[in-house]
């Protein structure tokens, strides 16, 4: 009998070890959860923290419609009119999150206006400043002990503000 309750406490032990290893290898957040509410400043800063998390963020959308697009602090970018250096005092604006889409975002119609409006002026954003609510997956590449970049695997937008720069101002009349 001993033998019996020996081979069936092990049976739970071990069963309790693979249920404890299929959570730890899972997503770490269930798609449906809901996003956690953060920071372009505070996911590049505490990066392992957010990684594999939904995350819900406010930021300014940059792109040189070519090559790079980046995800950065709402105010990054956005100038007093007459400047060309971002605004003194403000959140980093040397670290952003590379914007990815997702399968979801594909129809969305917040998605379908930014590409609206960056077909507007200048195809880059140059000419625009443009804030949004973005909505998606975290994740360091390769990984967050050495990432080489930030990406937010986007799942939804929202809030699609845009303000025009006025790239020829007129000076006043001296």
């Amino acid at each position: 009998m001993p033998t019996t309750f020996r081979k069936a406490t092990l049976l739970l032990l071990w069963v309790i070890g693979m249920h404890s290893l299929a959570l730890s290898t899972a997503h770490p957040q269930d798609a449906s959860a809901k996003p956690i509410e953060t920071t372009i400043t505070e996911m590049t800063k505490s990066s392992a923290k957010f990684n594999g998390r939904r995350v819900r963020v406010t930021a300014s959308f940059h792109t040189d419609a070519i090559h790079l697009s980046v995800l950065l602090e709402p105010n990054c970018g956005l100038y007093d009119g007459t400047s060309k250096a971002p605004p003194p005092c403000q959140p980093q604006c040397s670290r952003g999150v590379a914007p990815s889409e997702s399968e979801k975002l594909e129809e969305s119609p917040e998605n379908k206006r930014l590409d609206e409006i960056l077909k507007q002026g200048e195809r880059t954003t140059s000419d625009k400043h443009i804030t949004a609510e973005f909505t998606g997956v975290f994740s360091c590449k390769p990984s967050c002990a050495s990432p080489k970049r930030f990406v937010l695997d986007i799942e939804r937008i929202d809030k699609v503000e845009v303000v025009w720069k006025n790239l020829k101002p007129h000076w006043p009349a001296q």
